[in-house]
Formats: structure tokens, C-alpha cells, sequence
């Protein structure tokens, strides 16, 4: 699931989190994007691989969880990169 118009998307609902102070965690991605909690697992883990998102892990599953994700550098150079594609 984790091509690069997932992992923009991903990626864009993790910034608007931070940018309302709301930081998201797996469950919040998969509200706001309607996908399974195991896509936004697999995406994460893609993401977080790539350097994309930060965040705490906590032990939920599925793995791996995230709580308070925030995009590191690399991850907002990839969605400035990707956002009209």
C-alpha cells in the first residue's frame, strides 16, 4: 500500500495534525484518511523507514503505532515534493 500517493497522503494528514496542535496517532490517521489501521500500519512503517515521521511508539497493534507522529525534515521536503502529483 505504500506507494508514494499513499505515503503523501499519510504524510499531509500527519502535517495537518500538527499544524491544529492535535498531533495524530494510528487511530486518528485512520479516521481522517478512512483506511484499515493495518494500511496506516504498513504505511507508517514505510514512512518511518524513509525518515519520514516521528513519533512515540507504544506497544497497540497493529504494528507499529505511533502516537504524537510529527514529519521530520526529510518527510516535509517529500510532501512539498509530491503535493500537486
Amino acid at each position: 500500500m505504500a506507494d508514494e500517493k499513499h505515503l503523501a497522503l499519510l504524510l499531509a494528514a500527519v502535517q495537518r495534525g500538527d499544524e491544529d496542535d492535535s498531533p495524530v496517532d494510528n487511530q486518528g490517521l485512520a479516521d481522517s484518511l478512512a483506511w484499515t489501521l493495518d494500511d496506516v500500519a504498513a504505511c507508517l512503517e514505510d514512512a518511518k523507514s524513509r525518515s519520514f515521521i516521528w513519533g512515540s511508539r507504544s506497544g497497540q497493534r497493529p504494528a507499529p503505532w505511533y502516537t504524537e507522529l510529527e514529519l521530520t525534515v526529510q518527510g516535509k521536503r517529500f510532501l512539498a515534493q509530491h503535493r500537486d502529483a
